[in-house]
């Protein structure tokens, strides 16, 4: 019988203002420094959810640990997150088998990554991050 693994690797994501595309906003995340972008904070935050369950499933498809690359984002990114208020805003990336979908109605819990979102009404210092 195969054994089955289900692991659940929490990220924290930074949400702040794009400092040169007006009506944008920036998801970061401070554990791996991916950064996505969306037409609102929620957005932002669910495009987060869509690349790092790309990356996952790329890691996974070649046969590595799902968990991406750790590299923490930049202290200037990190410093909002004192300026920043949890949201209410949630996302998961999920992580499947290569080749097969997860049906809706599974009972079956999902490795994956829950985020956990903080919006900044301000951007990083100028020039560094984002």
């Amino acid at each position: 019988m195969p054994l089955t693994v289900t692991f659940e690797f929490p990220f924290r994501v930074v949400v702040y203002p794009a400092p040169d595309l007006k009506g944008q906003w920036i998801a970061h995340c401070l554990e791996t420094d991916i950064v996505t972008q969306g037409e609102s904070a929620e957005h932002a935050v669910a495009m987060m959810a869509d690349a790092l369950e790309t990356v996952g499933a790329y890691r996974v498809e070649r046969g590595l640990f799902p968990v991406p690359r750790l590299r923490p984002a930049p202290p200037e990114v990190w410093a909002l997150v004192g300026a920043s208020k949890p949201t209410h805003y949630t996302a998961r990336a999920t992580l499947v088998q290569p080749g097969k979908r997860r049906s809706p109605q599974s009972t079956e819990a999902p490795a994956g990554f829950p985020l956990y979102a903080f919006v900044s009404q301000k951007p990083p210092a100028p020039g560094h991050a984002g």
